[in-house]
């Protein structure tokens, strides 16, 4: 940690340990790039934030933490988000995810994610619903969830389904099985002029998501926009942080912003308390 000579590090490990081990790099003065998910309860990175925001100003910088693999930066979702102006009036939201973690998923014996609150719906849903926020550009505020223990290889919850509203007041549905026999990921928003669609999927051999735009002219435009949102994150981190060497007023990417993660991992907190209350209302916790 005392190598001055590297400006930044990747933090990926176990769930459990990411946090505390961010800390530490950011505390020595290193920029952070964390896998997600950004923790795994919004009352420790509230409590992890606190302590990042207390840093005394011993460098002439503030450290960045960043989060990787959040899908805010796929070309899917920043295109698919400059065309919700075209759809008029958002009516109603879908967003349907039939995983496939099954024995064949390098991920399915993963020992971290078993024992996780949440297990994989925490673990893998906070890509949809970063995702889903990204799209839309307005914040989940409440949730009405109901979940269930249907695949008993896997740990519980494995199944998900959950109305929520957003701050906008345009409702939609969350529905999520962790392992289905007929994969399918895709955000759907239906406005009063037009439809914006994305869907994971392949073409020419390359895996990423097809958008639809469907207009009111009855005209249907679809795009290919193959899996890049990796590379992009990356490129934006080394760029924050050769720019906070030169300028110390520098603002990082908000895309990658740690507290954004937060943000995803809230709205799962939620929908997980609400199964827990019989499908209850819950506000999501603001960050």
């Amino acid at each position: 940690m005392g190598d001055r000579s590297i400006m930044g590090v990747a933090v990926v490990l176990a769930g459990q340990v990411q946090v505390e081990l961010s800390l530490k790099m950011l505390k020595a003065g290193k920029h952070v790039i964390q896998e997600k998910p950004a923790s795994g309860s919004t009352t420790e990175a509230e409590a992890a934030l606190s302590i990042y925001n207390s840093f005394p100003k011993q460098f002439p910088y503030k450290p960045i933490w960043a989060l990787a693999e959040n899908y805010r930066f796929e070309p899917a979702f920043v295109e698919s988000n400059k065309l919700m102006s075209d759809i008029g009036d958002m009516m109603n939201i879908q967003v349907i995810v039939e995983g496939s973690m099954n024995s064949s998923n390098p991920y399915f014996n993963s020992s971290w994610r078993r024992n996780f609150v949440g297990g994989f719906v925490l673990d893998m849903g906070v890509h949809f619903i970063a995702g889903l926020r990204m799209l839309v550009g307005s914040e989940v505020a409440t949730v009405s969830s109901i979940s269930r223990h249907v695949d008993t290889a896997l740990p519980p919850p494995d199944n998900i389904c959950s109305l929520f509203q957003l701050e906008n007041g345009c409702a939609g549905v969350f529905v999520f099985a962790v392992n289905s026999r007929s994969p399918k990921i895709l955000w759907r928003v239906d406005g009063t002029k037009g439809t914006v669609q994305i869907e994971r999927g392949i073409d020419s051999g390359k895996h990423g998501y097809q958008v639809l735009f469907s207009h009111e002219n009855g005209q249907c435009q679809k795009t290919f926009y193959p899996f890049c949102g990796v590379n992009e994150e990356l490129k934006a981190f080394v760029h924050d942080i050769l720019q906070a060497s030169k300028d110390v007023d520098h603002k990082a990417e908000p895309r990658s912003s740690y507290v954004e993660g937060v943000r995803d991992v809230a709205v799962l907190e939620a929908m997980l308390e609400s199964s827990t209350k019989q499908g209850a209302l819950v506000q999501v916790k603001k960050l």
